[in-house]
């Protein structure tokens, strides 16, 4: 059993993959330590937006690691931290999760054969592209209730998802089976849900 931590912003309990874990880097500025496996004292987050936004107010970070902190400035064009640098962890690692899954066979692609396997009972969950349209959203969450399976919206477009696969095109729906990386995306996805 892994040991609880707490979120600095809203004081409640989390395990460690629901908690983002935040470092001191040594000058003194705040660091993300996705892997969670920076040395020293961390402070931890909830990978939700609320919780995010919240984490540079108020004192929190001073508070936490008894010293002032200095937060990294914002990316043009992108949230501040620490949210901006999430985004861009979390759709780095659902790119290359879906690359990786679909060579090792546990993520598939394309509206015909996700039903395929969806019928056979080889789906643990489907993905459904940032983009995808509301008609197609809806169906697929209408398919995916009657065979029990969750269903996850990717940050990457449709036309990313045919990227990270190596198959040119649009990808609005995959279908994902069981196997440790489809596991790994699956909690990208949750994650980036944060975000959406």
């Amino acid at each position: 059993m892994s040991a609880t931590r707490t979120c600095v912003v809203c004081r409640e309990s989390l395990e460690q993959d629901e908690g983002l874990r935040v470092v001191l880097a040594p000058d003194g500025t705040a660091a993300l330590d996705f892997r969670q496996k920076l040395p020293g004292r961390g402070a931890w987050v909830h990978w939700t937006k609320s919780c995010m936004d919240q984490l540079t107010e108020r004192g929190r970070l001073n508070r936490a690691f008894k010293t002032n902190v200095r937060v990294p400035g914002a990316v043009e064009g992108e949230e501040p931290f620490p949210a901006g640098p999430a985004r861009r962890w979390v759709e780095k690692r659902q790119r290359e999760l879906l690359g990786l899954g679909q060579r090792a066979g546990q993520v598939k692609a394309g509206s015909n054969v996700v039903l395929g396997v969806v019928r056979k009972g080889w789906a643990e969950y489907l993905v459904l592209a940032r983009d995808a349209g509301e008609t197609v959203a809806g169906d697929w969450s209408r398919k995916a209730r009657g065979y029990e399976l969750e269903v996850y919206r990717s940050l990457l477009g449709a036309g990313e998802l045919g990227d990270a696969l190596g198959k040119p095109g649009v990808r609005s729906i995959l279908a994902a089976g069981d196997g440790p990386l489809a596991r790994a995306l699956r909690l990208e996805l949750k994650r980036g849900g944060a975000f959406l």
